[in-house]
């Protein structure tokens, strides 16, 4: 079986259930895998976005430490070019 197949039937496999989704741009998308394409294209529901920021307060002892800011988006659409990894929850 090709990579494009074992991804696509991995993809079908999670339909429904929680994935989180990495992008490009140190952001990453979870939520529930509604659908897909041929181009891995994603549509998630109950969507939240995660954005990693790193810390910038001089006070801070934990200085360049990571923080993630979440918002909730409800339903996305992914393009495929944009996704590093899919992991179910």
């Amino acid at each position: 079986m090709s990579e494009e197949g074992i991804a696509s039937q991995l993809l079908q496999e999670s339909i429904g259930k929680t994935v989180l989704v990495k992008l490009k741009g140190r952001r990453s998308v979870k939520g529930k895998i509604k659908g897909f394409d041929k181009q891995m294209n994603i549509v998630i529901t109950d969507a939240t976005e995660v954005i990693e920021q790193q810390s910038s307060n001089n006070d801070n002892p934990e200085k360049g430490r990571e923080q993630e800011q979440e918002t909730q988006v409800g339903d996305a659409l992914i393009r495929g070019d944009n996704v590093i990894t899919i992991a179910v929850l």
